[in-house]
């Protein structure tokens, strides 16, 4: 007998706030990495090796109490995926300038529609359909104009470079897919714990293997580690993740592309590093198209079963 799969949630105003309050974490990544020494890979590590006990004391303070195997699988590809997501997108930098590698690794919100259209889990929408396109459009303007051209950029192995940045998209629609699938059976504090602890665990197995693990070698790098878990990961990421509860999956993942829109903006306020002018038109794109996507998926959710599950084998 099948079992109808349980819909979304009802969409308050408390989603819009879950939505701004993640953008505005996120955006905050590229400040702390820009004031810190240390390699991107062990800052990655770092902000979700701090966030996980502290998500971990959120869920034991709430009461909560989940055996380990509820949803256990798409909580290790949520946290296998997460872990790709930065190693590759970070590698790829190695090979690609930072703007052609920003377009390629922030073309997960097409993937994620057009999934989600082809599992008949959204509608061929045209306003979130355009919305996404403009919300790209501005990414591309910001990233092709960051002063990081491939004019400046010695590649060494372009191909090698396309290929890990598309890795890193590809990672994160599974991210995005399986956290939503996980969200179904857990509370935010749990799933983000156990996602977050796997890809901690996978990126520390990656770090020793290459050698180059390192702690922090000052008090300037354990407060950057500490600023990286507090607002990008656990005020950013874990918003955005519970807001899988209510909003379809494009909707969550168009709304990642705030962070770049909004890190040069804090950049400049703190950093006094002025964005270059196409920001004033790439930026306010962004913002349009994440609301457009945003407020259509809060009507369009309704209309069919969540199927997210389907995605997770």
């Amino acid at each position: 007998m099948n079992q109808e799969v349980p819909k979304l949630k009802a969409v308050g105003s408390h989603v819009w706030w879950l939505l701004i309050i993640g953008i505005i974490g996120i955006s905050t990544s590229t400040l702390w990495i820009r004031l810190s020494d240390s390699e991107e890979v062990n800052l990655a590590l770092r902000r979700l090796a701090i966030a996980v006990p502290v998500l971990w004391m959120l869920s034991r303070r709430g009461g909560h109490r989940v055996a380990l195997k509820t949803s256990g699988r798409a909580v290790l590809i949520s946290g296998a995926c997460l872990a790709v997501h930065f190693g590759a997108w970070m590698a790829s930098l190695a090979h690609l300038s930072v703007a052609i590698s920003v377009v390629l690794v922030y073309v997960h919100p097409v993937i994620v529609y057009v999934i989600e259209v082809a599992r008949k889990q959204a509608r061929a929408d045209g306003i979130r359909l355009l919305g996404v396109m403009v919300a790209l459009t501005g990414t591309m303007l910001l990233a092709l104009n960051a002063g990081d051209g491939a004019g400046d950029f010695e590649q060494r192995d372009p191909t090698l470079g396309v290929v890990l940045a598309l890795i890193g998209s590809f990672a994160f629609v599974g991210y995005i897919f399986a956290g939503r699938a996980a969200s179904r059976d857990l509370p935010t504090s749990i799933y983000t714990c156990r996602a977050y602890g796997v890809a901690a665990l996978l990126l520390t197995a990656y770090l020793l293997t290459t050698g180059e693990l390192h702690a922090p070698e000052s008090g300037k790098e354990w407060s950057l580690a500490l600023l990286l878990a507090l607002f990008p990961t656990l005020l950013g990421h874990t918003p955005l993740n519970a807001a899988l509860n209510y909003l379809p999956p494009s909707v969550v993942s168009t709304a990642f592309l705030g962070e770049v829109a909004g890190a040069p903006l804090l950049v400049w306020m703190m950093l006094g590093e002025t964005p270059p002018d196409v920001f004033w038109i790439g930026s306010p794109l962004v913002v349009c198209g994440i609301v457009a996507v945003a407020w259509r998926g809060t009507q369009g959710g309704r209309h069919g079963p969540d199927r997210a599950a389907d995605l997770v084998p």
